[in-house]
């Protein structure tokens, strides 16, 4: 296969993703912009209780991953009998993660009073969860599916439904936000429940159209359900590190929330801006990183590691350009997004405003190590190697990004703005070792065959 064709085919599954996660981030921007409404208390709510949710959803869609992998070296191996019962296992997968998880996010605001965060923007970070916890199960459904239809390169449904997702979200918030049509008004619970509502619309849009589509329904009879106890651990055994990976870097973002909480509502929502901001532009890389998992997996289905090589190189490329421009964009823009989220009477609009600028500059910069680190996730999950991919993380997020991040904010002039330069060194250092790893990695496969 010619370089050119690879391109074409690692293109063909991102575009569509891209546009797919950019609208999921403009689902998460819009109730950010509706936080904004309702003042600087509930965005600084936001700021925390969004922040639970996606490290909730970002460790399952890790563990979820595992689906589109299974999926794509059975293609590249050519024994697509075994596709339905991979699509069974994704589904009791999705079942077996929802209770834990609904119950993490249900208790947490207990343990954001007990470490000393306001109980005032806790009392809304507990409503907002309340809310959204119910929208849980249907996501997780969603991204089983998302994870199937992108195996056999049919992403652009998965772009539509998400596009269409973006204006249902705005109008079931903005219902339940203010009560219309004899509804009582919720207020930032509205944000929650409005937030279920749309991610359960998303599982079954895709669940009728893989129903109906000639390829896809021989491998999703749901009347005939099987379990097998040795598949499913098979799956949890690649899912789960890669879900631990996700999450230590979530976690990360999380614990960094929780750092500038201490610095107070303003520093808080200026980073809820900063961060929703950054998860859109998050939202390039992570498709490239799904797309070079799914071909890098069927590279490895068909023994075909020189290709594999390839489809990595050829996503590194496409991930730094990429961020060159958003980093532009960041840094000479960054007053016109910041714009977005507030209105210039609202309280503390001046503090908020000028930390918020001052986290877009540095965030523009770890950006770019941010896609270099997802793109070589990816990759290293196309080959399933997980784990040794997850201890490598834990190191550089935890110990090298929050122990600096702490440092810088607590023990010098930095303040708040020590926290980003944290994530700066964390995101830096694993991207790195990830790329290193995928490349001695691939080549230790390739003597392994020609031996």
């Amino acid at each position: 296969m010619t370089k050119k064709t690879e391109i074409n085919a690692i293109i063909i599954i991102a575009l569509p993703l891209m546009a797919a996660f950019l609208a999921e981030r403009g689902m998460q921007f819009i109730d950010s912009v509706m936080m904004g409404w309702l003042g600087p208390t509930a965005l600084a709510a936001g700021a925390l209780g969004t922040a639970l949710f996606f490290t909730i959803i970002i460790f399952c869609m890790g563990v979820l991953s595992a689906v589109g992998v299974f999926i794509v070296r059975e293609k590249g191996a050519g024994t697509l009998s075994n596709i339905k019962s991979i699509m069974h296992h994704g589904l009791y997968l999705a079942f077996f993660l929802s209770l834990p998880c609904m119950l993490v996010l249900w208790f947490t605001p207990l343990m954001l009073l007990r470490i000393g965060e306001d109980p005032i923007v806790v009392a809304d970070t507990a409503l907002l969860l309340h809310g959204m916890v119910w929208g849980l199960p249907g996501f997780l459904l969603f991204l089983v599916m998302r994870e199937f239809i992108a195996a056999f390169s049919l992403t652009m449904v998965v772009m539509i439904v998400s596009l269409i997702s973006i204006p249902l979200t705005f109008a079931a918030n903005y219902v339940l936000i203010y009560g219309k049509y004899h509804l009582p008004a919720l207020g930032i619970a509205g944000i929650g429940y409005g937030g279920s509502l749309v991610m359960w619309f998303m599982f079954l849009c895709l669940l009728l159209y893989s129903k109906k589509h000639i390829l896809l329904k021989e491998y999703l009879v749901l009347k005939s359900l099987q379990f097998n106890r040795r598949k499913f651990n098979d799956m949890l055994h690649i899912g789960l590190p890669s879900g631990a990976l996700f999450l230590v870097e979530a976690s990360m973002f999380l614990t960094s929330s929780i750092l500038i909480g201490y610095f107070g509502v303003a520093a808080l929502a200026a980073h809820q801006i900063a961060m929703q901001c950054t998860n859109i532009a998050y939202a390039i890389p992570i498709a490239l990183s799904v797309a070079t998992a799914m071909r890098v997996g069927h590279a490895a289905g068909a023994k075909d590691f020189v290709k594999a090589r390839q489809t990595a190189v050829i996503s590194f490329s496409i991930a730094f350009l990429i961020s060159v421009v958003v980093v532009v964009i960041f840094i000479y823009q960054s007053n016109f997004l910041v714009s977005l989220f507030l209105e210039k009477g609202s309280q503390d609009f001046k503090e908020v405003h000028r930390l918020a600028v001052l986290f877009l500059s540095i965030a523009a910069f770890f950006l770019c190590f941010d896609a270099m680190q997802s793109v070589a996730n990816g990759a290293l999950r196309g080959l399933r190697d997980t784990f040794v991919p997850m201890l490598f993380s834990i190191g550089c997020y935890w110990v090298l990004g929050i122990g600096s991040a702490y440092y810088l904010s607590m023990h010098t002039h930095l303040g708040a703005s020590g926290v980003w330069y944290g994530l700066v060194f964390g995101l830096g250092s694993t991207a790195v070792i990830l790329m290193l790893r995928f490349f001695r990695k691939v080549k230790f496969e390739r003597l392994k065959i020609s031996h």
